[in-house]
């Protein structure tokens, strides 16, 4: 039984994120996931800005390549440079090297479609085997806690989620708290564990099947 963070769902959404790899192997291992109405309304806000970059990125790209008569490889990887999609649109004029401008940016708009559409599919596939709870207690003696431990200032989203993992936690026999947050989460694990209901908390870099 596994309650994945938000940097679960979006590594597994989106093939530009780091996690990606690590996040399709908890997305496709054969333990019942859940996670909760929080980490789902933060993952769609991401989502949205993360959609919202892939559109600029392609178009600034389309927009830089329409200024060449032929294909500039050396120039467009320098624009590229600091792109999230910058590994799709490379391996794309690799494969495509002696396309005229007109075929690449139209197969550049055919590219972001496409990705698009799977990050779409992939969110639709979250919704269907993640159990998605709503809770409706505040835990104060927990949230105190991390009050303490200075979380809760730093930030406070990190402590709903963690509650969020509790409350399943309390219905759910060895829950795991799956999360890519090294810094708030992850390195919280022993306090984690004294106290809530969860089993224990995995990175998402330590994750195996």
């Amino acid at each position: 039984m596994i309650f994945l963070d938000n940097n679960v769902l979006i590594g597994y959404i989106f093939e530009t994120d780091r996690w990606n790899s690590k996040a399709c192997t908890v997305m496709e291992c054969g333990a019942k996931k859940f996670s909760s109405d929080i980490v789902c309304k933060e993952c769609s806000d991401i989502y949205e800005k993360i959609i919202r970059i892939i559109k600029r990125e392609f178009g600034k790209t389309i927009r830089k390549l329409n200024n060449f008569k032929s294909l500039k490889t050396k120039k467009i990887r320098q624009f590229i440079a600091e792109f999230n999609t910058k590994e799709i649109i490379t391996n794309f004029f690799e494969a495509n090297s002696d396309s005229t401008i007109k075929e690449l940016s139209n197969g550049l708009r055919k590219l972001q479609r496409d990705m698009e559409s799977r990050c779409l599919q992939n969110l639709s596939n979250i919704r269907e085997v993640v159990s998605i709870h709503k809770r409706d207690n505040p835990y104060k003696e927990i949230y105190q806690q991390f009050q303490a431990d200075g979380l809760a200032e730093i930030d406070p989203v990190d402590v709903e989620i963690i509650l969020d993992a509790h409350h399943v936690g309390l219905e759910v026999n060895g829950l795991f708290l799956i999360s890519g947050d090294y810094n708030h989460i992850v390195s919280r694990k022993e306090v984690i564990k004294a106290n809530t209901s969860l089993e224990d908390v995995i990175g998402l870099g330590e994750f195996s099947i």
